[in-house]
């Protein structure tokens, strides 16, 4: 961090609203007795928990307000031209509470202490100051309340999970072995072989035929019309039908084929009994991470396999005429990190992208691995994202869904993740139909 005098800086503080109604001569004042300083890219400003001895206006760049929440640090705030810093623990006289640190390269003015005496007594200069106090507060305490909150569900989901696997497990566990049972020689009668792993056509058209040659083959079996339906969504071939029921006495054709629809019927039932249990054992297994966030340490995450939890968590919000298209590097791509941290960070943007794509379009996942490297591109279809909507999209609670549907905190969220957490980068670009979310995570951290 460099220090340096400038005498010409009453502009630049006339521009932050905090100083815009200063008496010129007091303006001059701080200018005289205040130094800029310039910050390298990601360099600290301030630290949490050190002594309070200045404020600073921020006069170019961008700083990240972070404070340290159970061991990772939460973003509360990023700061532009014009903003105040570092205030609040000189009104107080307490250490600061919170880490400031520069984002890219940036310049702030140093003012000291004493000064803020002569900001509060010009009323227009206090009134300014309290604005912007009272927003950073609400802001700061609305971020650290769903901090909590998310970490008391976290808690409570960890136990409902376990609750709901078990049951998930035994259920698959129970018609695995039902099917095993129903599948022995004799247990859909002497037509048992005609159910293979044959599926019924899809093709509607196709599988009308299918269901007529089989009605022709059962004409003449007494009771067994009905059949031909079900036979048919079974995947049951009329050809080996027919010749099925040939070599069976006259009088025994129509049990038989009404057993075998029947057999059929409990397989199909068994099928859709095990894809619902899988399917919520895929559920919990994509919760679980962010369940058990506060107990994860330091390891190796697979990325693919994150996406894919993160997909199938939010498949319900996946409209008819939406399609989700896989592009991931062919190898299987690992970075040095937090399983439960990332989950909600590819959570967030693929429900950011859903949310923008709307009831028709294209919503695309692709990554591609380096030497030392991981990128993710998350990218949807859809109107292009206004430049000045695209400047504020990770500052803290600004959302453009509707009221109830968005807390604006998503985006935050994942870039405190990312650019933090794990020393990558984040970054959100809008043109030509296409808007993208790259992320860049490194392989070891």
């Amino acid at each position: 961090m460099t220090t340096t005098p400038e005498p010409e800086v009453s502009g630049a503080l006339r521009r932050s609203r905090l100083f815009a109604e200063l008496p010129d001569d007091d303006v001059a004042d701080l200018a005289a007795t205040s130094r800029s300083v310039s910050l390298a890219p990601g360099e600290e400003l301030l630290t949490e928990g050190s002594p309070p001895d200045a404020m600073y206006v921020v006069t170019e760049g961008e700083l990240e307000v972070t404070r340290d929440s159970g061991g990772t640090p939460l973003l509360l705030n990023v700061c532009g031209p014009g903003d105040l810093i570092g205030e609040l623990g000189i009104v107080h006289g307490r250490p600061r509470s919170a880490t400031v640190r520069a984002r890219g390269p940036a310049r702030v003015q140093r003012i000291a202490a004493d000064a803020l005496d002569r900001l509060l007594s010009h009323p227009r200069s206090a009134r300014a100051l309290l604005v912007a106090t009272t927003r950073r507060l609400d802001r700061e305490e609305g971020l650290v309340r769903q901090h909590e909150r998310m970490a008391a569900l976290g808690a409570l989901a960890a136990g409902l999970l376990h609750e709901v696997n078990n049951p998930a497990s035994a259920v698959q566990r129970g018609a695995a072995r039902l099917r095993a049972l129903l599948g022995g020689e004799g247990q859909a009668g002497p037509l048992h072989t005609l159910l293979g792993d044959r599926d019924a056509p899809e093709d509607p058209l196709a599988r009308m035929d299918a269901e007529d040659a089989i009605a022709r083959v059962l004409a003449d079996v007494p009771g067994a019309a009905r059949a031909a339906a079900e036979l048919a969504r079974h995947g049951v071939d009329p050809a080996e039908l027919g010749r099925a029921l040939q070599g069976l006495p006259a009088d025994r054709r129509g049990a038989a084929v009404r057993e075998l629809a029947r057999a059929g019927e409990i397989r199909a039932i068994l099928d859709e009994v095990s894809a619902g249990a899988e399917y919520l054992s895929r559920i919990v297994s994509g919760v679980r991470p962010l369940a058990y966030a506060a107990d994860q340490s330091l390891t190796q995450v697979d990325v693919h396999a994150g996406l894919e939890q993160a997909l199938v968590l939010l498949r319900h919000k996946v409209p008819a005429g939406v399609r989700i298209e896989r592009d991931l590097d062919p190898d299987p791509q690992t970075v040095e990190g937090w399983a439960a941290d990332l989950a909600t960070v590819w959570t967030n943007l693929l429900d950011n992208a859903l949310a923008a794509v709307g009831d028709e379009g294209v919503v695309t996942v692709r990554t591609r691995g380096t030497e030392d490297s991981v990128v993710v591109d998350v990218e949807n279809t859809g109107p292009t994202v206004p430049p000045e909507v695209l400047d504020r999209v990770f500052d803290a609670f600004f959302t453009t869904k509707p009221v109830g549907q968005g807390t604006g905190l998503g985006l935050a969220t994942a870039l405190a993740v990312v650019t933090q957490r794990h020393k990558g980068r984040l970054a959100l670009t809008s043109a030509d139909g296409v808007t993208r979310a790259r992320v860049e995570l490194p392989r070891r951290r």
